[in-house]
């Protein structure tokens, strides 16, 4: 469909002209970025988004050289001296990199280097646009992120220069904003670096719900649980006290969620949450408290807000670019302290880094409607990829992407020659009308012989390749898989001279990885696994929501190897894992 140009033929032009304005010094980035936004406004919906893809489409040129530039300042040249930026794989690095005006949402695949694609668009801004340091924030959630970020901006731009780019975790930023604020200086806020956890939350708040559960609403929960798995539970002893630990959990998934799109239907359970909330929340009104979540949502009201922030300059007005990372784990706190910061600084440009596949923290109100929605709630944005899997092996790729079955065009693409080694162990061991105890034993026997010999293969053809014996991990859903803990197992391990073997759960392996992976529960009913709260918490996560994560934490955990992935499963193993024996077999 042809598409007319707004205004005149000649917008197009004259957005390029102002483009080329910036490297001469002539016009301001957020010139370019408020007249673009303002004729977007002019047009119709409908015509929009192909008017915004041929604006990139020009865009990209007068930046592409200094983009390619960055590019080749950080990574490493390939055979022949051939420039990484001038690599097909590279091509969406290089898309991300050399557009400046609209705001962005990156989709990065596994092993794709999201940090890395960061840094290097901030090389790009500063060493090649002239941006002060001090205009780019960096927000991301915990503060590992926040130290490797760091490190990359000062190995890149220098200590100096790099230093002056703002890195901080969304509730650090939180903390900053009340902390200047005059109306929130003196309240007392107990969350500082990151606030997920949530310790002494907890404890206030299963004093809040021991205070706020009548008779009726334990009625309601035994209600819920009889006719589900866990319907057993209800005829125990303790199954108030039971039920009070899970509202716990639950009433602080609610608090995440509220404002999420698609808000949980009213039940008697919801009823009762919201009650537990309100009264939680008013307790931390009376006392002068804010915890993470209601510091998030306050420092976020602030920030969108007028009123001046005293001693708080570099978000107030001035900043050109943030950068958001890991995107896909926003909740909606998260989301309306992006907006604030937005809000406060109109001519920013949002570039938004994370990856839809590796989303699993629903429990804690993640929500991929803040993922999927972006271009929804920012002007003149755009959706790209970064697809390229530099960590993985071939084999390891494909795997990946046959967990996921994606759509077309949203399939992860291998960077690397190597194939990868999969190998896949199954035990046949029947858990049905058996006692736990009883197959659970009969699984770690399973696992204590097939982690061995799963080892041993890795480091043998590490042998073989004249390698050093790389990394390993033991990765499992649980901390104690088959009633025994995964740093058993590790420890177990006969570990040749210079080895490493770590031991963690598939969810705290995200963002890490190694040379070779042992997942010790493959199977189908830890993908997701079941949860004694789920009939609590079903009101607001759906089954198939549910089951959904449960495919991301396993296309997190595969996608954690960079030269070889063993999958053991003591019972069956899991359909999306199928394509593993075919794959491994090659």
């Amino acid at each position: 469909m042809n598409i007319e140009a707004p205004r005149s033929p000649s917008f197009f032009d004259s957005h390029v002209q102002r483009c080329e304005g910036i490297l001469t010094g002539d016009v301001g980035i957020g010139t370019v970025v408020g007249k673009l936004r303002a004729v977007l406004e002019r047009e119709d919906p409908g015509k929009r988004p192909a008017i915004l893809k041929r604006a990139a489409i020009r865009e990209r040129a007068p930046f592409r050289d200094l983009a390619a530039q960055a590019i080749d300042r950080t990574l490493p040249a390939v055979e022949h001296d051939a420039p990484r930026s001038g690599l097909d794989v590279n091509r969406g690095l290089l898309d991300f990199v050399s557009l400046v005006s609209p705001n962005i949402r990156l989709r990065a695949r596994a092993g794709s280097g999201k940090s890395t694609a960061i840094v290097i668009k901030c090389d790009f801004l500063v060493n090649g646009l002239g941006v002060p340091p001090g205009a780019i924030q960096i927000l991301t959630f915990n503060r590992s992120a926040v130290d490797d970020l760091v490190s990359k901006l000062h190995a890149t731009l220098g200590p100096e220069t790099g230093g002056r780019i703002g890195v901080n975790t969304f509730h650090s930023l939180a903390y900053h904003v009340l902390k200047s604020f005059p109306e929130t200086r003196e309240r007392t806020l107990v969350f500082r670096e990151e606030d997920r956890s949530q310790k002494d939350q907890l404890s206030d708040l299963e004093r809040t719900v021991r205070a706020e559960t009548t008779p009726r609403d334990l009625k309601a929960y035994k209600d819920r649980y009889e006719g589900t798995t866990f319907g057993f539970m209800t005829k125990f002893p303790d199954f108030d006290r039971s039920v009070r630990e899970f509202v716990t959990g639950a009433s602080s998934l609610y608090r995440a969620r509220r404002g999420t799109p698609g808000r949980a239907k009213r039940t008697p359970v919801t009823s009762h949450l919201s009650r537990v909330v309100e009264a939680y929340e008013k307790r931390l009104d009376e006392t002068g408290v804010f915890d993470g979540e209601a510091g998030m949502r306050e420092a976020a009201r602030i920030l969108s807000g007028a009123e001046d922030i005293p001693r708080f300059n570099r978000l107030t007005g001035a900043l050109q670019f943030l950068f958001v990372d890991e995107y896909q784990d926003f909740s909606a706190a998260f989301e309306e302290l992006t907006q604030g910061v937005m809000a406060r600084n109109p001519d920013c440009v949002l570039n938004a880094v994370g990856d839809d596949w590796q989303s699993i923290n629903a429990f804690m109100g993640a929500d991929l409607s803040f993922f999927d929605g972006f271009k929804t709630r920012y002007p003149a944005a755009l959706n790209l990829p970064l697809h390229t899997n530099w960590r993985c092996g071939r084999r390891i790729v494909e795997l990946g992407n046959r967990v996921m079955k994606p759509d077309t065009g949203h399939e992860a693409v291998a960077g690397l020659s190597r194939e990868g080694r999969i190998r896949v162990k199954t035990g046949d061991i029947s858990q049905f009308g058996r006692k736990k105890e009883e197959w659970h034993e009969e699984a770690r026997a399973f696992l204590e012989r097939q982690v061995a010999t799963m080892a041993r293969h890795a480091w043998e053809e590490d042998a073989r390749a004249g390698r050093a014996p790389g990394s390993m991990v033991l990765l499992a859903a649980r901390n104690k898989p088959f009633g025994r803990s995964i740093g058993a197992f590790a420890r177990a391990i006969d570990s040749p001279e210079g080895a490493s073997v770590e031991a963690s759960t598939s969810h705290g392996s995200k963002g890490r990885e190694w040379d070779h992976v042992i997942l010790l529960d493959g199977i189908s009913s830890l993908y997701p696994g079941e949860h004694p709260a789920d009939p609590v918490q079903r009101d607001m996560i759906s089954r198939d929501e549910k089951d959904a994560e449960g495919h991301r934490l396993l296309y997190v955990a595969v996608t954690r190897a960079k030269r070889s992935l063993a999958i053991l499963a003591p019972t069956d193993l899991h359909p999306r894992l199928e394509a593993a024996r075919g794959l491994g077999a090659l």
